[in-house]
């Protein structure tokens, strides 16, 4: 049997071995064949509102439920996160980690995630990005968040910043070739361009993206008082186009990325007792229990606070009642040692009186 035969029909009984991956909606899974294939490549375009970041955090939770704590996953996040405020919301991933059963810390750490912040790391990245999927055979999904910022200048005018797009295209195409024929998905996100009223956007990065993803999907939040994602193929291999409305809300829908604060603090404040119990000095436990009060008590702003934990936001509320403890102690030590001068100078007085 001719060699190369028989190694693309190896690669091919491999790809079939490997159960597609969900993205958290029935309905989008059903409108892109069965979930997302493995050696593909998949680009999602959509706005913020649409529940494109929420899918792409379900997709890594279910490409790391793999059973046997070996699966992978890739995640490179392009363009500056401080701007856009797009990156790996951590919080959520654990929660759709305790959702499957899975141990968050073991999960976290098989996620590589690369940023590419400015023109001058994009090359930089994508080649180590490559690198890595050729060095660990257990990747089974590589996510590129905002994709299209590879493929534009932000240099305005600036001619090396133009001339940059050919060498990232290439060094995406390699990566896409890699992830082909090791059987690793990839997905890519951007945001949709902008389009005259009651036009389709395209996707950000001009032709070439379109071009080389094998599957192309637009989502948008449609409806009046009870808004709902919608998706729209726009290109498959196998499949005609088409559109499905998708499920919010519960496990699988496709509803908002945040879960509601106070289930989050009440499972922290679960998974700390065992801390408090092991305490062996009882002084302490007499402090934790007053940080655990004043936690409580000033929940509001723990869920208004911009901290990516609940116990970070948990740690500095202690810090605060902490120092609010300090500052009425020093205002107390403060106003004794005043008491302290005025008795001093009575008595000083006193003294010179009685001679």
């Amino acid at each position: 049997m001719n060699k190369d035969f028989t190694s693309a029909l190896r690669l091919l009984e491999e790809k079939e071995a490997k159960t597609p991956l969900s993205t958290g909606s029935p309905e989008l899974d059903k409108l892109v064949g069965n979930g997302i294939e493995s050696g593909a490549f998949y680009l999602f375009y959509g706005n913020v509102e649409s529940g494109i970041d929420s899918f792409l955090h379900h997709l890594m939770a279910e490409a790391l439920d793999t059973g046997d704590g070996e699966g992978r996953v890739v995640y490179l996040n392009c363009g500056n996160y401080r701007e856009e405020k797009t990156i790996l919301n951590i919080p959520y991933l654990v929660d759709l980690f305790k959702a499957r059963r899975l141990d968050p810390k073991e999960c976290l750490e098989r996620i590589s995630v690369y940023c590419a912040f400015s023109e001058e790391q994009q090359e930089q990245v994508v080649e180590e990005v490559r690198q890595t999927i050729e060095s660990t055979g257990e990747v089974r999904l590589l996510v590129v968040h905002d994709i299209a910022k590879l493929f534009a200048s932000q240099s305005g005018g600036d001619k090396e910043g133009y001339k940059r797009i050919p060498i990232l295209q290439r060094a995406v195409l390699r990566v896409w070739q890699m992830c082909a024929e090791r059987g690793v998905a990839l997905v890519a996100s951007c945001r949709p361009a902008a389009a005259r009223r009651g036009v389709m956007p395209r996707p950000e990065g001009g032709r070439y993206l379109s071009h080389e993803a094998n599957v192309v999907v637009y989502l948008e939040r449609v409806g009046g008082l009870f808004p709902a994602p919608q998706a729209y193929l726009l290109k498959h291999p196998g499949k005609p186009h088409g559109r499905a409305l998708l499920s919010i809300g519960g496990g699988k829908g496709m509803g908002r990325i945040t879960v509601p604060f106070k289930m989050k603090f009440e499972q922290e404040l679960d998974s700390l007792r065992g801390f408090r119990d092991a305490l062996k000095d009882l002084e302490k436990q007499v402090a934790y229990d007053e940080i655990i009060r004043a936690c409580t008590a000033e929940q509001g702003a723990l869920a208004n606070a911009d901290i990516p934990a609940v116990l970070d936001a948990m740690l500095w509320t202690g810090l605060v009642d902490s120092r609010k403890s300090i500052d009425r102690l020093l205002r107390r030590v403060d106003s004794l040692e005043e008491s302290v001068r005025m008795l001093k100078s009575k008595i000083c007085v006193d003294n010179n009186e009685n001679r």
